[in-house]
């Protein structure tokens, strides 16, 4: 992330909680990324107003974080968009917070809080020390869960789906315009799983919109992360490795199904940019992103070839890699095509990416790591986030199922096995975000069961146990389905990856074995 000019930032670390405490301080938490327009925009203007950076300094304890590298306090922290901007108490705990605010606003913020802690600083203080450890807060409570997925919830998430389509304009919610590739994904699963025709031509209809949108980059290739308007116009510029590999992933299973050359076209143009703005040819793997420039992208190709291309993350993404594995390989299983410039075909870029993945971002000891810095930019670097092995592990299932390969499930058994024994909790039938730290303060001590990623993991385990016979992995894969079932009513339509992994269970493939419980035995 680029760093306000002035501004003293600390690393979220226990040591910044202690120098809150020892100096009577506030924390200020801005959470942005590098890609993140809004989040430039407020370096440029509230964080480098002297006001701002003189309180900041003299004042508060400032922790900045990128919220690729660290989705756990992301999650826990968010205000609704980034950047977020957020006043927490010494201990961690939320006082305030907001998105973008500008200099006057957000210094009126800083000096307001300010002023409340160093006049209340003793109540406040003994109310921390009264209101025991966030740990124990109502936030990790989770709903009793069923003991079984209820016949009902598959009927119901697909109508929770289906009533936020919009086919005034084919996508999803009104404005601004997402991807919202999870549900998308959803639509495909009910199409080929069931043969539902209502899903199929939603998504067709999206699919076709998309495409012929401003969201996609016609120079260069990819889509953009977002269109603040309704009809997909007025795209924000950020190109995103996470999304466009979903989509690759989207768009080619859409050609296998249709074989509609416009489809065909929206792969290419993805290949394209990944291919060329995102690939590490030293490695096989892709970076991050590349930053928004609202100046450069409405520019036609013969003057953008005289400017200098917008910023690339360099930064190595586990999570995200991965699902450029599984990009890949839907690729190939609709082509079988060469990659775009090269001779290397999509199926052995989905290799030699599965293989980085393996030997450079996993160790039998940690476990999967969340990213590799840039070369010369020191980290520490977390391991054993779920969201990070349940889509390495469903990358190892696709490459087996593309090649017969016996070591890619026996990687898929081996990302699993490993967060079921450090990042399973049967009583709460799901997994937790990531592994508790040393040091965990405020509500990052609270445990936090994602939705998105336990229904990820929940596939994956039902694909693995049945390829392997495993009883084991399938009854934690039901069992965390079981745990989905008693909270997915709240989510609407982004219940949608909860649909996916009951399509997984009632219409998957059946393995060789036939495993207690699993309905594709009958």
């Amino acid at each position: 992330m680029t760093e306000a000019a002035g501004i003293r930032w600390s690393d979220w670390e226990p040591g910044a909680l202690a120098r809150a405490g020892d100096e009577g301080k506030l924390i200020f938490l801005d959470i942005g990324a590098t890609w993140c327009h809004w989040c430039h925009v407020l370096d440029r203007t509230s964080l480098a107003d002297p006001r701002v950076v003189r309180m900041l300094n003299d004042d508060y304890i400032p922790i900045r974080v990128d919220t690729d590298r660290r989705p756990d306090i992301n999650d826990r922290y968010n205000q609704g968009g980034w950047p977020t901007t957020a006043v927490l108490l010494p201990d961690g705990r939320l006082l305030t917070g907001a998105t973008y605010l500008p200099p006057d606003a957000l210094a009126g913020l800083l000096e307001k809080c300010r002023d409340f802690y160093r006049r209340d600083r003793e109540r406040v203080d003994a109310y921390l020390r009264n209101a025991g450890d966030p740990a124990d807060e109502g936030g990790a409570e989770r709903s009793e869960a069923p003991e079984a997925p209820r016949p009902e919830d598959l009927p119901l998430v697909k109508h929770a789906v289906l009533a936020q389509y919009d086919p005034a304009h084919p996508g999803f919610f009104r404005e601004p315009k997402f991807p919202v590739t999870e549900i998308l994904a959803f639509l495909r699963d009910a199409w080929i799983a069931e043969g539902n025709h209502e899903a199929g031509g939603t998504l067709v209809a999206v699919l076709r919109r998309m495409a012929e949108s401003e969201l996609l980059d016609r120079v260069e290739g990819g889509f953009f992360r977002y269109a603040t308007r309704r009809d997909w116009t007025v795209p924000h510029f950020e190109k995103m490795l996470a999304d466009n590999a979903e989509l690759l992933w989207l768009y080619a299973s859409a050609y296998e199904l249709t074989a509609e050359e416009s489809f065909a076209a929206s792969v290419r143009d993805i290949l394209r940019f990944l291919l060329t703005k995102l690939y590490d040819p030293a490695t096989g793997a892709f970076f991050g992103s590349q930053d928004a420039d609202e100046t450069y992208y409405p520019l036609p190709e013969e003057e953008r070839a005289l400017r200098v291309a917008p910023s690339v993350d360099r930064t190595i993404f586990s999570e995200y890699n991965a699902k450029a594995v599984s990009g890949l390989v839907a690729a190939h299983r609709a082509f079988g095509a060469p990659a775009v410039g090269s001779g290397d075909s999509l199926l052995a870029r989905a290799e030699r990416l599965g293989r980085f993945l393996r030997e450079r971002m996993t160790s039998l000891e940690a476990g999967v790591a969340r990213y590799l810095a840039p070369i010369g930019e020191e980290e520490k670097v977390p391991y054993r986030w779920l969201a990070d092995h349940a889509a390495v592990a469903t990358a190892y299932l696709d490459l087996h199922d593309a090649t017969g390969t016996g070591e890619y499930l026996r990687w898929a058994e081996e990302a699993l096995s490993d967060a079921i024994a450090r990042l399973y909790r049967p009583e709460a039938a799901g997994f937790i975000d990531r592994l508790p730290a040393a040091g965990d303060f405020g509500v990052l001590s609270q445990p936090l069961y994602p939705f998105a990623p336990n229904a990820h993991t929940a596939s994956a385990l039902l694909r693995c146990a049945r390829a392997t016979g495993r009883e084991d992995l399938f009854a934690i894969g039901v069992r965390t389905l079981c745990g989905l079932s008693a909270e997915f009513d709240r989510r609407g339509a982004f219940a949608a990856p909860y649909g996916s992994a009951l399509l997984v269970f009632l219409k998957g493939s059946p393995g060789n074995a036939c495993l207690p419980g699993d309905p594709t035995c009958a």
